[in-house]
């Protein structure tokens, strides 16, 4: 509107758009509230596993271990009922060092990942979930690189204290980018022996 306008005012237009404003504003309170999604649930955690690596012992026929180590963040949305819907997970630092007691090789590995996981029925113990990984899944000297997006159907099997779920992954559904030409276990047994 030209300000040049018979009857327009900039005090009426201000006052008018203020009454308009906290007007909206009362409104969204009142009908708004109670359909609003809460505050995400965030969670950090630093890292220092050490855990024997079952698929690589197996393969191996010799232990095998791993030290998994670094900051983690999770963050977990829900929507307007309260129900998870979608949790992205950060991991800037974690590295992993891949070691045999039995043979004295190791090798570490930085991983710096996202993981972005779509839960269905409210995350739901027993429910499944699609699970995006982007990043370095893992690189083993001599070997290769595990690396790019991996995208899993995943089953929710618990939640953490804070109430973060524990998914398992039940199988890949796609892969891009540079892959292993065998199963991890395999290629962390390949890096150790």
């Amino acid at each position: 509107m030209d300000l040049r306008t018979p009857g327009w005012s900039w005090r009426s237009r201000t006052l008018s758009s203020c009454v308009t404003l906290s007007t909206a504003v009362a409104l969204a309170l009142v009908l708004g509230g109670a359909a609003a999604a809460e505050a995400p649930l965030q969670e950090w955690l630093s890292l220092d596993r050490d855990v024997r690596l079952n698929g690589a012992s197996a393969v191996c026929g010799f232990e095998v271990r791993g030290r998994f180590e670094g900051d983690a963040h999770y963050t977990v949305f829900y929507d307007e009922s309260g129900a998870i819907i979608r949790e992205v997970d950060t991991f800037p630092s974690v590295k992993v060092t891949v070691y045999a007691p039995s043979t004295g090789k190791s090798y570490t590995s930085t991983d710096p990942a996202v993981l972005i996981t779509y839960y269905t029925d409210g995350a739901a113990i027993g429910s499944h979930a699609t699970a995006i990984l982007v990043g370095r899944a893992e690189r083993i000297p001599g070997v290769g690189i595990d690396a790019g997006r991996f995208v899993f159907d995943a089953v929710v099997v618990g939640y953490d204290a804070a109430g973060v779920p524990l998914i398992r992954f039940v199988s890949e559904i796609s892969s891009v980018g540079p892959d292993l030409d065998m199963t991890i276990a395999e290629a962390r047994c390949a890096g150790v022996s």
